[in-house]
């Protein structure tokens, strides 16, 4: 509910903001304003749009993709023009105080005129970059680490935050397969938000992620967005692909010093790192699956080695990851070396939302573990 309302007094404030300075310091026609205020009454609220309309299940596959991704792209487009036009005038405003002069004035019809179709223009490049960003094969990020309980060299691949959605074709997964494949990884970790819809409506997406191979195994635990469509079903799924699925448990890797534990997402579920590396000995290098990165905080000494998770997309649209490093207690990206143990955040390889990155690229990551030193 609370959320709801916040979203609502954002949303409306973005809308006259946009509106307003685009329309309303101009002679701009009433058919073009009223046609400006629609676009961005939409823009700002198609997610809940797209949200009933994926919850309802009406619509063909084909069509709905086609409209929650336009839908999506609109929403990520009003996002960054709010943005960059509050920039603009502050910076404008600013310049003028030092330096005034009529001709370059903010208040200047002519000059705002063409300030505005100027930052329009910038931030639709920007838009269809972000868009190109989020499509693409996600970066292959490389991490090594030494310890003496690592019985051999072994290779790590983190999958995470896929988010497969109705929006997402079947031809992607198989892309997606087959680029993580090519890797070669001797494992395979996967730390939530693989799914992102009900599991029944994306049966072919999930059948071609059957192909994903690791000679020592798949490793997953579960993440916010597959709580959101009943976390049972989709432990369940994966489960029957073959993967070893981590609810508040643990497994030794036979023959290799590892003890993978994973604990569900924190904000939906209950996190328990305790009970997940119970079972693990003390001569094993533990690794513990957390979709949430915050969970590193409530880890006791000496009981994980490496923490991997995922969840905040590095913050996905610029500047965005200044909220999502306030809301996950400053962990976006990257490592992070804390008093008891190493955290790794990846950006994910998918996305969430909006179609679009910016300035947060996805990625996988693949981690060499050695006895000696590290390959990277």
């Amino acid at each position: 509910m609370y959320f709801m309302i916040a979203y609502l007094v954002i949303a409306v404030s973005c809308i006259l903001i946009t509106g307003r300075t685009l329309t309303s310091y101009n002679e701009t026609a009433l058919w073009l304003k009223i046609g400006v205020y629609l676009i961005l009454t939409y823009a700002w609220f198609s997610p809940m749009i797209v949200w009933n309309l994926q919850a309802s299940n009406t619509w063909p596959t084909w069509l709905y993709a086609v409209f929650a991704k336009f839908s999506y792209f609109l929403f990520g487009f009003a996002f960054l023009l709010v943005i960059a036009l509050i920039g603009r005038d502050l910076l404008w405003q600013a310049a003028h105080f030092i330096v005034p002069q009529k001709v370059i004035s903010p208040s200047n019809p002519a000059a705002l005129k063409c300030a505005n179709y100027a930052v329009m223009a910038i931030i639709f490049i920007c838009s269809l970059y972000a868009v190109y960003a989020a499509e693409k094969m996600p970066w292959v990020l490389h991490y090594g680490y030494a310890d003496a309980r690592i019985k051999r060299p072994l290779k790590l691949l983190v999958i995470s935050d896929l988010h497969i959605t109705k929006m997402t074709s079947v031809q992607k997964v198989r892309r997606w397969v087959e680029y993580f494949n090519a890797l070669k990884a001797d494992m395979i970790l996967m730390p939530g938000d693989i799914g992102d819809d009900r599991p029944a409506d994306i049966k072919e997406q999930i059948s071609a992620l059957k192909k994903l191979k690791a000679p020592l195994g798949i490793y997953y635990t579960i993440g916010n967005h597959e709580s959101y469509f009943n976390a049972l079903a989709w432990e369940g799924e994966f489960a029957a692909l073959g993967w070893q699925v981590l609810h508040n448990s643990g497994v030794e890797a036979e023959n290799t010093g590892l003890y993978i534990a994973g604990v569900p997402d924190s904000s939906t579920m209950s996190a328990h790192i305790a009970q997940a590396v119970q079972r693990a000995k003390p001569e094993d290098y533990r690794i513990l699956l957390s979709h949430n990165p915050t969970t590193a905080l409530n880890a006791q000494k000496g009981e994980v080695d490496l923490q991997i998770s995922g969840h905040t997309h590095g913050g996905q649209i610029f500047p965005f990851n200044w909220l999502t490093s306030w809301g996950n207690k400053g962990f976006v990206s990257g490592q992070y070396n804390l008093e008891n143990t190493t955290l790794l955040v990846s950006h994910g390889a998918g996305y969430w939302g909006p179609p679009m990155r910016l300035g947060a690229p996805s990625d996988i990551l693949l981690i060499s573990l050695n006895k000696s030193s590290p390959e990277h």
